[in-house]
Order: structure tokens, then sequence, then C-alpha cells
């Protein structure tokens, strides 16, 4: 198994338009294009949106400095056609990229009283998943092109979420209303009245045999907000961006990066629990062909991934020979910089390096396209230097954690990070004992998962967005079945000797007794981690997580539900209804741990950057050496169980049985 990674790649310009490709040679929205060194090409719109002004239309030369390196790159893509309504978007794909970024910069440096008509003309005129590409990564750098407007990728575009089967039969049904003969609709588990029609849908490979295998996580890996939110992690960190500009950004960028897929394949684990204490198999030996079960904007599937890579190739051979590179330089400890000089990987900087070793080395813009291609089909193989109108799952950063093989690149990705920490003497974890603080009680409410229904609009791909404003005659939702929990309550009483502040931490892990927990380090997840103010004496912390502003709420959007709700959905969070994995009837046994690190000389700074230093992921980072004497009360481990109440029956209709 080969490495992909998620990280670095480089801004590939083209060269700026002829002279003859002038924006002033535009005459009007709708009006063709046609110069003196080329026959007619496409139809190119230069005005903006009457909805946006309410006045004179104004053409984009109005707007944009037509001098702009940025404008003209956008407007050579444009006048080439790679940025046109109908066309597959593919961020690996050269010219879609280019165009794509080219955009973006348009928006991140437009006039303050010209970004909302640029937004409002290229909606109207540009492809819209390269728009809404490069809308959304324009509003984490700028305040007013803020993306709460914007509604989730999953509702936005559902064709990315459900099952084609779904998408297929809303799409008669709107047409045809071929399925509303009583029985037919029965067998298709279609539901309408008046001003509704709810279709029932499964995940991938639900009428497949999955002998007790990964497809049994399909609702962990498919889930709607999970996959939303790797959408938001890829635009925080796009691969084809610069470590010199991210790093402008958040200097710990690469760690903070590292510390998401570390923080994904943690959790990924805790979820196969259930199954590993029934004694089910979950592990690579189940691995085969994967369906996506997904449609295109254009009527294609998503391609089947093989499970047999083609015969040995230039391509593999790229990859192995990066591959060795990277390992030969954890083995000597040392880094080759850009200058040629060398740096050595040390116990502080190794994540950081590491990280942005591989961005540099594996993930540039022709190996993530070799890599793309060579794992997102197999044996099914298309070239990557061409247009592909239905590229695979991992072509799409919305689709990308569908398939249970991404998720064994991302472990493959770790490894190279534990192989150097496994070089390092373990951290002494009594550094951070402390007798100031002592954990007197740690407790929880029940904690209980259950699989909930869940209606997800289909509108915005059934109907065009000027139809949508003439409020269509149905509302058109697939029902799926999403694992959930109830709310539960974390209590800790602490008793501190000191008015003082703490980082309060809480993780979930496996089941494991206290003194063996430390050799199970990677595989607990970091619930949350904050600032917390003691008083000398009793201090009583309640925690949930309505309480903590880590997660990101869906239930907004949930057509099933119709009491009102407040939108607390977030792209960039984790989504909170996948914070506690799916426990058992009888119970599932796992570990939680609590810890305070005391924080000193804090001069009145609260913020996360600036009071915790600290490696994210603290204290299971990495291997710790625990003094087994040390009588420190500032940290515990508790045993918890988490219950699952299951449906014994399905009013809605007939769901997978793994989702009761």
């Amino acid at each position: 198994m080969f490495l992909w990674l998620f990280f670095l790649g480089q801004i590939l310009t083209v060269p700026a338009p002829s002279k003859s490709m002038e924006l002033s040679d535009i005459l009007g929205e709708g009006e063709l294009f046609k110069n003196s060194e080329q026959l007619l090409k496409f139809i190119i719109p230069g005005s903006v949106s009457s909805k946006s002004t309410g006045q004179v239309k104004l053409q984009l030369t109005d707007l944009v400095n037509r001098e702009d390196e940025n404008f003209k790159v956008f407007y050579g893509h444009l006048d080439a056609g790679h940025a046109i309504k109908g066309l597959t978007f593919n961020i690996y794909d050269d010219s879609m990229r280019e165009a794509t970024i080219a955009l973006f910069r348009v928006f991140q440096y437009a006039d303050n009283d010209k970004l909302l008509l640029i937004r409002d003309w290229a909606r109207d005129n540009v492809n819209k998943d390269m728009f809404d590409y490069a809308w959304r990564l324009a509003s984490l750098y700028r305040i007013d092109a803020s993306s709460k407007e914007n509604d989730p990728p999953f509702v936005a575009k559902p064709n990315y979420y459900i099952n084609s089967d779904a998408i297929i039969k809303a799409l008669q049904f709107k047409n045809e209303n071929s399925m509303t003969e009583t029985q037919a609709a029965k067998v298709n588990q279609i539901y309408s009245g008046d001003n509704f029609v709810v279709i029932n849908t499964n995940y991938s490979s639900w009428n497949m045999v999955t002998e007790g295998c990964e497809e049994n996580l399909d609702y962990f890996r498919e889930d709607i907000a999970l996959n939303s939110y790797y959408y938001g992690v890829h635009l925080q960190y796009p691969f084809w961006m610069t470590n010199d500009e991210l790093s402008g950004i958040d200097a710990r960028y690469a760690e903070r990066d590292y510390f998401i897929h570390r923080q994904l394949l943690a959790r990924y684990h805790l979820e196969k629990q259930h199954y590993r204490v029934r004694n089910v198999s979950s592990e690579s030996n189940c691995f085969r062909d994967f369906n996506p079960y997904l449609l295109h904007d254009n009527g294609l599937f998503f391609p089947t991934r093989s499970s047999v890579l083609p015969q040995w190739n230039d391509q593999q051979a790229r990859i192995k020979a990066i591959d060795i590179a990277i390992r030969e330089c954890i083995s000597r400890g040392v880094i080759y910089m850009d200058n040629a000089t060398k740096t050595a990987l040390t116990e502080d900087n190794y994540i950081d390096l590491l990280a942005k070793l591989v961005r540099a080395n594996f993930d540039g813009i022709q190996t993530a396209k070799v890599v793309k291609s060579l794992f997102g089909y197999g044996s099914n193989s298309y070239p990557s230097d061409r247009y592909n109108p239905a590229p695979t799952v991992l072509h799409n950063p919305q689709t990308t954690l569908r398939d249970p093989l991404y998720w064994q690149m991302i472990q493959s990705l770790l490894k190279y990070f534990t192989e150097y920490a496994n070089t390092l003497q373990p951290f002494d974890f009594s550094q951070y004992e402390s007798d100031d603080f002592n954990i007197i009680e740690s407790s929880s409410s029940k904690i209980t998962t259950y699989f909930d229904y869940y209606q997800i609009s289909l509108n915005k791909f059934l109907y065009s967005e000027d139809y949508l404003t003439k409020k269509p005659p149905k509302l058109f939702t697939a029902r799926q079945k999403r694992l959930r929990h109830l709310p539960f309550t974390f209590n800790i009483t602490v008793e501190s000797k000191v008015n003082e502040n703490g980082i309060f931490k809480i993780f979930l892990g496996p089941e494991c007794e206290p003194k063996y927990c430390w050799q199970e380090h990677s595989k607990f997840f970091e619930i949350d981690s904050f600032l917390y103010k003691f008083q000398k004496g009793l201090n009583i912390i309640s925690w949930n997580p309505e309480m903590s502003g880590k997660f990101s709420y869906d239930d907004y959007y949930n057509m099933e539900q119709s009491f009102s709700k407040k939108n607390k959905f977030d792209l960039f969070k984790f989504p909170e209804n996948l914070l506690i994995p799916k426990g058992l009837e009888e119970g599932l046994n796992m570990t939680v741990f609590s810890m305070i690190v005391p924080v000193k000389d804090m001069a009145g700074n609260t913020s996360d950057i600036e009071y915790d230093t600290l490696p994210l992921g603290f204290p299971f980072h990495r291997q710790a050496k625990i003094n087994k004497e040390s009588t420190a009360k500032n940290y515990a481990f508790n045993k918890v169980s988490i219950y699952h109440k299951k449906s014994t029956n399905d009013v809605n209709g007939y769901f997978s049985a793994h989702l009761s």
C-alpha cells in the first residue's frame, strides 16, 4: 500500500491572453464574442446580474482592473471554455484548477464595494462548482465574503452525498410522475403528498452481502456532515497552496492538518469497537472493489474503484521513489531544504517539518494527479492529463472519505510520523503532573446512541436557481438514517489548592486498564480542550457538547423535523452527531481520560494559540514515559459505557439491518 497525502501543491498559471482577447471586445451579456485570430468559440457573458444592483447592468470590466494578473489568467481560461457551466468540476484538472485559483484571487483582492457584485456575476456566468469552491475559500480570507449564507454542501449538491438510486427516483417522479401508483411507490419507498415527496435511501452497497466487513461502517464514512467537514478541511489547507502562504496565515498549519487526520483515524478506530467486541472483522482482509453509488450532474455514475492496481508502471515507480526518499530522511533524521542546507529533525520540529516535507515531495500538482488516478480508479485507469466528465470519489474532497481505501491511505500517511517518533525517547510526562489539582470524581450521565431519520432536500439538484425562486410545487427529500446520540453531560469534581488557570482536556478511547492505556495513545480521540479558571477549593466542571464551540450541527437542514431550529452548521468544524461512536444494547465499554494542565504567566492572554503551546493532541501525541510511583491526581482514566437504543421496527420503510 502506497501513501496518498493531502498537502502541498503549486499554483500553475497560463500565459496572459493576447491583446485580441481584451474584455472591451465583449459587447454585453449574452452577446457573441469574436476576434480576428480565431473562430467563434463561446458565449461569454460580460455583465453583472440585475439582481445585484437593481439598476444598470455593469460589465465585468467595470468591477475588475483588466491589468490584474489574476483576472488575466481567469479570463484566459474563461475564453478557452474551462470555466463554462455544464463541465464536471475537478480541482485536479490543470485548467480548471488554474481557473479556480485565479477566480479565488479575484475574490480575495477585490475592492470592498465591488466584491458582492463580482460574486453575483460569477454565480451567474461561471461553472457552479468552480464558483462554489472559490467563494467558500474566499470566505476564509475575507470577513465580507461570509459563508454563512451558503447552504451546506450536501444541500447545494445532494447527488454527491445521496445514493444515485434515490436521485434517479426523484427525477422520474418529477418528470413523469411514474411512481405515483401506490404499489410501485411502496416498492420504491416513495412517500408523497400534495406538496412533498420523500424517498428513502440507504448507503452504498446496501444491496450487497457485506460479510461483516467495513461496509457496515458506511453510515460513518458516508455521513453527509463528515464529508462536508472534509470539504472544509481541504479548503483550509488546499493542496495547491504553497507552504509559505499557509505559514503566513497560520504558523502551525502543518501541525493542525496532521492533527485533523490523526483525529479522523482515531475516531474511525473507535467506530469499529462495537464490531470488535462481537468479533466481527473490519480489517483490510475485507478489501474489495468500491462502487460509490453516486451520480454526477451530467448523468454519469462515479467510477467503480478496482481493488487491483494496474501492472507496475512509471506512475507507481514515481510514488515509490518518493516514499523511499522520505523514509531515508526519517532514518537519517535530516531534511534537505530548498537552498541545499540541511535541518535536523528533533522532538520539537519533526511534525511540522515532516508534514511540510510530504507536501513538497509527495503531493505536488503532478504527483497528486498521479495518486488520485492510480488509487481512485485502480486498474480501471483514465489519463490524468485529459478532461474527465466522470472523475472518481478521490478527485472530490466532498466524496473522498466514502472509500474505505482512503482511510488506509491516511493511516499510511501517519506512519511516517510514527516511524520517526519511535526513534525518540518517550517524553517525560512527569513534567506535566501537578499536586495543585486533584480530580476527585469523574462521571457522566447515560450515553446512548441511536439512528435517527434525516431528510435532505434534493431541490437544488432537481430545479434551477431561477425556478427555485418561484417556489417549486413540491419539496423533494431523501430520507436517511444517521448516527446520533442523546444529550449527555460529563461531570468532573476537582479540588484545587490554588486560584489558577488550567487547560482542561477530555479524550475518549478504547477500553483499557490505566497502566496500559498509554500504549493505545494513537486511538484516543480528543473531545475538547479548553481554558478553565479554577478557584481554591472544590470546582465542579459540567461539560456537554452544547457548551463547546468545536462542533457543527446540521439539525437546521433536517426536513424531517418541523419545529423551529437555529442554524449552527459550520463547514469547518467536526460534526457533533458523530462525536460518540455507536454503542451496544448491553453497553460498550470505553475509556474517558481527563486532565488539567496548569497554565502560568498568561499575562491576560486567553486565545487558544496564545495559551496552549502544547503539541496538538497532548498528552497522546506520542508515547509517554510514565512514573508508576507517581501520586499526581491532575489526570484520570475512567471507564464509561456507551449504550445503543435499537429501533425494532422501521415505520418509515425499509433500511439496512445494521442501521437499526
